[in-house]
């Protein structure tokens, strides 16, 4: 009887604790979201869909959202296939509404620090390949991203 009423007790209790860690968030909340509109393209380099490819969106303009933990860019990584989505808050949920200058870098780790395989034509904010407006609540498609990599990429 005693070992029952023990065995219950610790059923009771794991179910307790499985309750209190399934309950909890998981990563950080972030409270007061702002709408955010998915910005979607996809980059070629020399004609081939470009694995890797660094996708930074830098705010032109005041944007619906300023927080610390954003930096300065809105971020996005190509896939396999060379498709990327922007994020803010979680994978591919898209950018507040605001202009942008669109940059793209493809870096390589080396003993002396990161390189550009891109050679650095594609990330200066002054000289954007592209600028974008997103709209709230409107899909924006980049479409396909033709650049080129500089004959001494690998230099």
């Amino acid at each position: 009887m005693k070992s029952r009423a023990l065995l219950l007790s610790l059923i009771c209790c794991g179910l307790a604790f499985s309750q209190i860690s399934c309950s909890r968030p998981k990563g950080k909340v972030v409270k007061d979201k702002v709408p955010l509109s998915p910005v979607t393209g996809t980059v070629m380099i020399d004609s081939e869909p470009a694995q890797n490819v660094i996708v930074d969106c830098v705010p032109l303009t005041a944007i619906a959202e300023i927080r610390p933990q954003f930096g300065t860019s809105f971020r996005g990584v190509t896939a396999h296939d060379g498709t990327f989505s922007m994020s803010t808050y979680a994978r591919g949920d898209g950018i507040p509404y605001g202009e942008y200058a669109v940059l793209f870098r493809r870096l390589e780790q080396r003993p002396s620090g990161e390189k550009d395989l891109l050679g650095g034509q594609y990330s200066d904010v002054q000289k954007p390949l592209m600028k974008i407006k997103v709209v709230e609540g409107e899909d924006l498609d980049l479409g396909e991203i033709t650049l080129k990599q500089p004959a001494n990429a690998g230099k």
